[in-house]
């Protein structure tokens, strides 16, 4: 049903989505101001120079209109140039209108051709994005669309080209920055981050996306210039997403992302737009990386993850819609700097992926932080979380180690674990591995390689800390995740979690 509601953007568009909304309903009597003969369906017309007929709105609406009438103000700027008490009319009946069953639809070209007093009363709907690429930087209507579709372009007429994200989509050559460009902007403009995320590679650094991440929107963008461990996270976080997405879906016994949203009370879900430009760089350099790729396009709409790719060579194995035939009226480069940076605030941010390494993240970690019993906090990157890690002692598994270079942390650990322990009767805990030991308590020694570790502690580990080694390749988790432990106090890997950790200070 119609409301009181304002059609900005380009005359045909407006056009078109007033002569849609009018056949929705059309046994409604609407009464309308505009330029002279038009095909929508209205029961009385005026010219707005013929100001008696006007001004006669107010004698018609207080006279009894009938419920269901629409008054329609078509060009605000015309209407108004020929009949300057028109605002205060159209005020009145938008105000007060909507009570007796009269609604008023309001036309224009920009949002600020409509005055204030006036726009309280309506609910705006872009036909466009910012008035099809004019762009006015006025933000107050923005987030008015939940479809996940933007105004990219005009057409040969001049009508917007719209882009719907909910397929595998593709764009390469020359016009790709803009197309890129015309979609994101729009998409952030029309859309609140409640209903959609965004993640981006860009993994030849072309900066096309520069600007863009101060939107709320936004929930990464990496370009080829960041750390290998970074991808590797993202690489974790993605699987996980999906993992995640599953699980909600699972149990809210939902069949897909559309079913989902429609319930009340769940945890909210926005879906996710990944933007992928030059994804052959991704995968040779990163090569799990395609396995993630496909496993987000195969989960498609399913799970509310769409794809978009960009490049000079796009993945042969995916099948890709052709991109709409649009032409971006406007250069985008400047208010790709500008506009996210308007939104910046004016929602919730966006889901985060993947969280940044323990060691990027805090500062000094103190037991007076931490819930009783847990002696650190431990990262999960599949799992997009945090979680505190605390040592758990059985007759299986009865002892512990805490393996490290000189100056890693070792001995402050030993005093940590000492604190949350308690009562140490039942343990034995020694700063050196070449102390008696006790066999009938609890053993917690400290090394500097694991070779120095008595073979019955490696085999029966509760709790296993590994700093920084002199040689990574001793790791007895993983070489390759124990050249990444940062070389400072305190952060390392779990055993047997296989996970980044920080222990907390005494």
């Amino acid at each position: 049903m119609i409301r009181n509601f304002a059609v900005v953007g380009p005359g045909q568009a407006t056009r078109e989505r007033l002569t849609a909304a009018l056949a929705a309903a059309p046994d409604m009597a609407v009464y309308r101001i505009g330029r002279g003969a038009d095909p929508l369906p209205v029961s009385a017309t005026f010219d707005p120079s013929d100001q008696a007929g006007c001004r006669s709105l107010l004698d018609w609406f207080e006279r009894g209109a009938p419920s269901g009438a629409v008054l329609l103000v078509d060009d605000w700027r015309l209407c108004f140039e020929q009949d300057p008490e028109l605002d205060g009319v159209v005020e009145w009946i938008a105000a007060f209108g909507p009570a007796r069953g009269v609604q008023v639809v309001v036309t224009a070209r920009t949002w600020d051709e409509l005055p204030g007093a006036l726009r309280k009363h309506l609910h705006g709907e872009a036909t466009d994005f910012l008035a099809l690429h004019g762009i006015e930087a006025d933000l107050s209507n923005k987030y008015q669309r939940h479809d996940l579709k933007a105004a990219i372009g005009v057409d040969e007429r001049g009508w917007p080209v719209y882009l719907d994200i909910r397929d595998v989509l593709a764009c390469s050559g020359p016009q790709r920055v803009q197309q890129l460009l015309s979609v994101l902007l729009g998409l952030v403009v029309t859309h609140s981050p409640q209903d959609l995320n965004i993640g981006v590679f860009d993994m030849k650094s072309t900066g096309m996306f520069n600007g863009l991440s101060p939107a709320p929107h936004f929930s990464f963008v990496l370009t080829s210039e960041d750390e290998d461990e970074l991808f590797e996270r993202f690489q974790d976080g993605l699987a996980g997403e999906l993992s995640r997405r599953q699980q909600l879906l699972h149990d809210a016994r939902c069949r897909n992302f559309t079913d989902y949203r429609a319930l009340a009370d769940v945890e909210p879900l926005a879906a996710l737009l990944i933007c992928v430009d030059s994804a052959e760089v991704l995968i040779d350099r990163h090569p799990g990386f395609q396995n993630v790729l496909e496993s987000l396009t195969r989960a498609g709409r399913t799970l509310g993850i769409h794809l978009l790719y960009s490049g000079d060579t796009l993945p042969a194995q995916l099948p890709f819609p052709e991109w709409p035939a649009a032409t971006p009226p406007h250069d985008f480069a400047e208010w790709a700097e500008e506009l996210p940076h308007l939104l910046t605030g004016s929602a919730p941010p966006a889901h985060e992926i993947a969280l940044p390494p323990l060691h990027q993240s805090y500062d000094d970690c103190t037991l007076e932080m931490l819930p009783p019993g847990a002696i650190g906090i431990v990262d999960k990157p599949f799992e997009q979380r945090r979680d505190v890690l605390v040592p758990a002692f059985t007759e299986e598994l009865r002892h512990g180690a805490i393996v490290g270079k000189p100056g890693t942390g070792k001995s402050t650990t030993l005093r940590t674990l000492a604190g949350v322990l308690g009562d140490l009767a039942g343990y034995q805990l020694l700063d050196g591995p070449g102390e008696p030991l006790d066999p009938q308590r609890h053993i917690v020694v400290t090394a500097c390689s694991w070779d120095q570790v008595p073979p019955f502690i490696r085999d029966s580990l509760a709790f296993g800390i590994e700093f920084r080694l002199d040689d990574p390749a001793t790791s007895l988790v993983d070489a390759h995740q124990a050249a990444r432990v940062p070389d400072q106090p305190g952060f390392g890997l779990s055993v047997p979690d296989r996970l980044h950790v920080q222990i907390a200070l005494p």
